[in-house]
């Protein structure tokens, strides 16, 4: 009776795993709009958590949710301006985010040391 439990709980463990995975990795991001003009500090922890810093002192907290490699603002100032969009990881282990919101596109990335 024990063996078909097992075998669920591992099916299951092996099919979230992937999800867990690709989650955005946290990090103090420095976000700019198309132009190149400051949009603020993304400040993005553990399981989604985030502070932001508008670049006009303007900010607060949420949380993101993340599928693969999209994620998109559930609550706080960020949902406020319907964020969204996708990070992607280089092979030097870099990620970068590029947004849409309502107030247009957004790039996030490290800042270059």
């Amino acid at each position: 009776m024990i063996r078909p439990i097992a075998i669920t709980i591992t099916a299951l463990a092996l099919t979230t795993a992937p999800a867990f995975a690709q989650f955005p990795p946290p990090g103090v991001y420095q976000c700019v709009d198309m132009s190149g003009n400051a949009f603020g500090v993304l400040n993005l922890m553990v399981a989604g958590d985030y502070e932001f810093a508008a670049a006009d002192g303007i900010g607060g907290t949420g949380q993101v949710a993340s599928s693969g490699d999209s994620v998109t603002a559930v609550s706080g100032p960020l949902a406020d301006i319907r964020l969204s969009g996708s990070f992607t990881t280089d092979a030097a282990g870099k990620t970068s985010f590029m947004f849409t919101t309502s107030l247009g596109s957004v790039l996030c990335a490290l800042p270059q040391r």
